[in-house]
């Protein structure tokens, strides 16, 4: 289940994070003709005690717990895969097992690109993330569109948890950030904050929210 909820970023640590706080992070940064860079973060620092007692274990409520040989393995396939996807260049990741961070980051050639990126990863974990997911971009009025509708099938599963595990979500976060070379003139979002340079957008939003649709990650971003 965690693998399919937070595809949206990266899955390695994720089956680890039933009784831990963490945020995931995705930050995009888009140049003027729609090439640019996304890099996807996993921290779950704030409980690297808890998770590392964790690591110990063999599964915590049936899901599999893995070690860090497994995780490497799983993340150079990942890697692999992601080198040999259209549009996709300079794959690279890095694996904090002192602080518990993974990140994942590549550069793509256009938009078309990163839904591809997208695709690769729910085809990877046997997830369905693109269909809820995608970017697009139009060079000529210069507006970047992230396209989010919620999963029903997220909440399913994340009710059969055991309610001491659901409660540990309560301080997980996701945010993404878009960051631009020319000044954003207006965002759609309402839970959207426009850097003070101008050359910047940020969501952050309480996992759960997601988890329940009460959050949307949707937004129309027109830059200059």
């Amino acid at each position: 289940m965690i693998k399919k909820v937070y595809l949206l970023v990266i899955g390695i640590f994720i089956s680890m994070s039933l009784s831990s706080c963490f945020d995931i992070v995705e930050e995009i940064n888009m140049k003027s003709d729609g090439s640019g860079a996304i890099v996807g973060t996993l921290n779950m620092s704030k409980s690297r005690t808890k998770v590392s007692s964790l690591m110990k274990l063999d599964k915590i409520d049936g899901f599999k717990i893995p070690n860090q040989t497994e995780i490497r393995k799983q993340v150079t396939t990942l890697v692999q895969l992601l080198k040999n996807t259209k549009g996709i260049s300079n794959v690279k990741y890095k694996l904090d097992f002192t602080n518990y961070i993974a990140s994942i980051s590549c550069d793509f050639q256009d938009v078309n690109a990163l839904n591809a990126y997208t695709a690769t990863l729910a085809k990877h974990f046997k997830s369905n993330l693109n269909t809820y997911s995608s970017y697009s971009y139009n060079s000529s009025n210069k507006t970047f569109v992230r396209s989010y509708k919620h999963n029903p099938e997220a909440k399913k599963e994340f009710d059969k948890l055991k309610p001491e595990n659901q409660k540990s979500f309560d301080q997980a976060f996701y945010t993404s950030i878009y960051r631009f070379q020319q000044p954003v003139l207006k965002q759609s979002n309402a839970s959207g904050k426009v850097s003070t340079n101008k050359q910047a957008v940020m969501i952050k939003v309480p996992i759960p929210t997601l988890i329940n649709g009460k959050a949307n990650l949707a937004n129309t971003i027109v830059i200059k």
